[in-house]
């Protein structure tokens, strides 16, 4: 990963370095072209310029973007007081031995130190160009990495709501299972099947980031069915769903809690008991998924309701938050008992 990195920052810098190259020869060779015109002479004299000047600034670049990287941009900006100095001194070197090889006198000293000044804007716009390219890149990289470390700590937060609601479920479960040992064996038999699907369900979903939501309806019927065998004709059930309801992903175990609090305030203190409602509906585009129960009615201030000691409420509205920045909406029916609904995308 660190080789593509530099390979990738290697090809921008060199892209970069042709770019302010191409521009600076343009700039510089201009006013030559508009008062000695066009000839071959002039364009073999400006590629040899070019090949010179890239060739004055490598070593200049590897020092400061490959060996001295750590450190400090300060003190690298200061470097480049002498660098400068360096390139121009390889420049003149380098034009020294093509002049000798070709035939060309030489540069007098007067012509050396006339020089000084295109070379050096040369150097600055050159190695101010790759500055600010490394800046931006640098730049990239930490947003990246922050991204990287929000999904970590996003996936290890929704692990840690996960392990809090799923003892709780597994809790009431058993519970559920004790009521009914008494009664015939067989009918025990059903209820630990019941229950080795739900652990199998609660497992897998440590290890998925979302299920279908015919999926988690399923896991919600044979959940509700335990608890009707604990609380028997004093818990009615109604499910309902629409035919693509297998195309909707959402975060596993998200409805239990919400289906547990329904039984623990509304269906449990009541003689009569009641019934527990899930309702899935399309509409505006996404799914609407209403939770509500009937039985006793909730004398408690909705806007305290989730300051309680209770987790699942409190978590299953951080997880809807997190993955689909919805907000978990609570209100009272029609009996004055508990409302739960929310939107995912479908």
């Amino acid at each position: 990963m660190l080789n593509f990195i530099r390979r990738d920052a290697t090809r921008r810098e060199i892209l970069l370095f042709i770019f302010v190259l191409i521009v600076m020869s343009v700039l510089y060779g201009t006013p030559r072209l508009f008062s000695q015109g066009f000839s071959w002479a002039f364009l073999i004299e400006l590629g040899v310029d070019c090949l010179i000047m890239a060739l004055a600034c490598l070593p200049i670049w590897w020092l400061h973007f490959r060996k001295l990287t750590k450190i400090p941009i300060k003190r690298r900006f200061a470097l480049h007081l002498a660098t400068a100095m360096m390139y121009y001194a390889i420049w003149v070197l380098l034009y020294y031995f093509y002049n000798r090889a070709v035939g060309l006198p030489v540069m007098t000293r007067q012509q050396v130190f006339q020089n000084i000044g295109p070379n050096l804007l040369f150097y600055v716009q050159v190695f101010s160009s790759l500055h600010i390219d490394l800046f931006f890149r640098e730049r990239e990289q930490q947003l990246l990495r922050e991204q990287a470390l929000k999904e970590l700590a996003h996936k290890g937060e929704i692990s840690a709501l996960k392990a809090q609601i799923q003892p709780h479920f597994l809790f009431n479960t058993l519970n559920s299972i004790s009521a009914s040992l008494p009664n015939e064996q067989e009918h025990t038999r059903i209820l630990i099947a019941r229950l080795a699907d739900t652990f199998r369900y609660a497992l897998q979903s440590t290890q998925q980031e979302t299920v279908p939501l015919s999926q988690e309806l399923e896991f919600m019927a044979t959940y509700l069915a335990l608890e009707q065998v604990r609380f028997g004709k004093r818990l009615q059930v109604n499910i309902q769903s629409f035919p693509n309801a297998g195309l909707v992903e959402i975060p596993p175990m998200l409805l239990q809690p919400l289906v547990e609090n329904a039984i623990k305030h509304g269906i449990e203190p009541s003689i009569e008991g009641g019934f527990v409602q899930i309702r899935c509906v399309h509409e505006y585009g996404k799914t609407h998924i209403v939770i509500e129960n009937t039985g006793k009615a909730y004398r408690g201030n909705l806007d305290e309701i989730f300051n309680g000691d209770g987790v699942g409420l409190k978590n299953t509205a951080k997880r809807l938050a997190h993955q689909f920045n919805e907000e978990l909406h609570i209100s009272k029916n029609e009996q004055g008992c508990l409302k739960i609904d929310f939107y995912v995308n479908s």
